[in-house]
């Protein structure tokens, strides 16, 4: 099973994230992105990889988010990774409420590293809307940064869901294996 650890938004925070991946589109060029469709945008606390069962991420999730309360975030502007010069994920980013996620995304660590699970903890709170595959406009970061902060959304983080990732030539398939309701 290959694994990672999420949560999704509630419907009109999908639909900013969505507007602002459509104005993205409308602005890379034609093939330049491979495009998250919207039913697929999440946020990623971990990416575990393959594990023969879930069991053992099931125990750290629980262990991990022991007395977590439920938030509300916001959106925040849109980024790239690794670099503007250089840019591969296309993503938008959360405003209000990122402190919380990465203090809920600290502890779900050190209780996944507890029950011996090994995975990259770099946690960034964002929502990935594409991934690059070929050159984009000069200006295209900025106009895209520019139009992102007109669509403002808040969302519930009221659940942290364990994920399985089957990969198709369509693109990803993701299936809920476990969810765990915050406080």
């Amino acid at each position: 099973m290959r694994l990672f650890v999420a949560s999704s938004f509630e419907p009109a925070f999908t639909a900013s994230v969505k507007a602002i991946a459509d104005y993205a589109a409308a602005n890379a060029g034609r093939g330049a992105v491979k495009w998250v469709a919207p039913e697929n945008f999440h946020l990623t606390y971990a990416f575990l990889g393959d594990l023969p069962k879930a069991e053992q991420a099931v125990k750290g999730l629980d262990a991990g988010l022991e007395g977590i309360k439920a938030f509300d975030v916001s959106l925040g502007g849109f980024g790239v990774f690794p670099s503007a010069r250089r840019p591969s994920v296309l993503w938008v980013g959360i405003g209000e409420g990122a402190q919380e996620l990465r203090a809920l995304a600290d502890k779900l660590a050190a209780g996944l590293a507890e029950a011996g699970l090994m995975f990259e903890n770099r946690f960034e709170p964002h929502v990935t809307i594409g991934r690059v595959k070929g050159e984009l406009p000069d200006n295209f970061t900025r106009r895209v940064s520019d139009f992102a902060p007109a669509k403002r959304a808040r969302s519930r983080v009221a659940s942290v869901e364990l994920m399985e990732s089957a990969l198709t030539p369509a693109g990803p398939v993701y299936r809920q294996v476990y969810s765990r309701r915050l406080l």
